[in-house]
């Protein structure tokens, strides 16, 4: 004999219908990346500063050539460490493109911040690390508004990863701006070097080759004159060896 359905059982279908489809949305909405840049959970936020943060993300990512993002969570979900979950948001909305997002949970105030291998490569990780480091000290900091410590901490890894790729490209050029003067004058003086070296050893190798030739006298023949000796009018012939110079 089969058992009819209490009451208790029916009326609990809808509620697990309806938290599964709560879930379901909620777990899609965290999939999606945001248009702007910023998943406020927490509505810590006001307008203005949402409004301003966007746009210095857009530029950021317009000058580093990167994703940008800011995720703030009322809660981390079960066997999540903020870290966890920061890695796994940058992976779900850039995927292997260049990208950083800073993740805060409300509920345990807690931070953490993910870049993207392309970040480990290009810049020293022990500024990458004192960037985690200064971020979270900032968004831990209870006496400023959640609304400040947004602001200032994005702020801060926005300037700070600037100033590390101004530095980076300065150091990929092969002649400084400020060093074009002195390489100049540098090429000129080795050019000049150069000139004169090879003159010196033009001229010593001509005297080289001169100090070799060999130089005779030469033959000198002279007829007697019969029936006066010791007489004037002596005529002389005189022949160079063929091989003197």
């Amino acid at each position: 004999m089969s058992a009819q359905p209490s009451l208790k059982q029916l009326l609990r279908l809808p509620a697990l219908a309806m938290v599964g489809l709560l879930m379901l949305g909620w777990t899609d909405a965290q999939a999606t990346p945001p248009a702007d840049g910023i998943l406020d959970d927490t509505r810590a936020l006001s307008p203005e500063t949402h409004r301003q943060l966007a746009e210095e993300l857009s530029r950021f990512r317009k000058d580093l050539k990167c994703d940008a993002w800011i995720a703030a969570s009322s809660f981390t979900p079960a066997g999540l460490t903020v870290r966890r979950e920061a890695q796994i948001k940058r992976r779900e909305w850039s995927g292997t493109r260049p990208a950083v997002l800073m993740a805060y949970d409300r509920a345990s105030n807690s931070s953490a911040m993910s870049f993207a291998p392309d970040f480990w490569e290009k810049y020293p990780s022990s500024e990458l690390v004192e960037i985690m480091q200064d971020t979270r000290r900032i968004l831990v900091n209870t006496k400023l508004t959640l609304d400040e410590r947004f602001a200032l901490a994005t702020r801060s890894w926005i300037d700070r990863l600037r100033s590390m790729e101004t530095v980076r490209l300065k150091q990929s050029l092969w002649v400084q701006r400020g060093e074009k003067r002195f390489a100049l004058a540098v090429l000129i003086a080795l050019a000049g070097g150069s000139v004169l070296a090879a003159l010196l050893g033009f001229v010593s190798r001509r005297r080289s080759t001169r100090a070799g030739h060999r130089f005779l006298f030469p033959e000198v023949q002279v007829g007697m004159r019969f029936g006066a000796a010791y007489g004037g009018g002596v005529t002389a012939e005189i022949k160079t060896n063929a091989a003197a110079q």
